[in-house]
């Protein structure tokens, strides 16, 4: 039997544990022992996988598996034992990452620039019933195509806007 660096924190694990040292190859003993290259953020990473990891994994995996609606699904013991073999083999299969030196992995974040915006301000309809002004929202000018067309002479005459290319071009269509 081959001897896994791995550490079992419950009975489950401990199954899964079991299963891996008695059939893993020694190519993969010395994965699961010593972790694979990883690269990330073009960053040269040692990949180390957990059972713990392994537990996430196998519950994402059976989750994929369980009808919709369902929030539980029973897997085979066989099932679990392949998602295990699967998880510790492939390299693309994430776990936790270590520096060269041995430290952990930590990614840098960058700094976000997040741009703040003024609240939008809405009157709702009782407000605006109580002050006895009907108004008018934007989505309304579009329904009411000859109000939109009024208003826009209106206020074409008055100086207040100019004539832009989208109602040159959309405009004289409907007209």
């Amino acid at each position: 039997m081959i001897k896994l660096n791995l550490e079992a924190k419950n009975n489950s694990q401990q199954r899964i544990l079991e299963y891996l040292q008695e059939n893993v190859s020694e190519v993969l003993a010395e994965k699961i022992n010593n972790g694979t290259p990883f690269t990330k953020d073009d960053k040269q990473l040692i990949n180390k996988k957990t059972l713990d990891g392994f537990m996430k994994y196998a519950s994402d995996e059976a989750r994929k598996q369980a009808e919709k609606g369902v929030n539980s699904a029973c897997v085979e013991d066989s099932v679990v034992f392949g998602w295990a073999i699967h998880y510790f083999e492939e390299d693309s299969i994430e776990g936790t990452l270590y520096n060269l030196d041995g430290t952990e992995y930590k990614p840098v974040v960058k700094a976000s620039t997040k741009k703040t915006t003024a609240p939008i301000r809405t009157t709702t309809k009782a407000k605006q019933e109580d002050s006895g002004i009907k108004k008018t929202s934007f989505f309304d000018l579009f329904r009411n195509k000859k109000m939109w067309i009024k208003m826009q002479k209106t206020n074409r005459k008055s100086g207040l806007i100019r004539k832009t290319m989208w109602e040159k071009t959309y405009l004289s269509k409907i007209i």
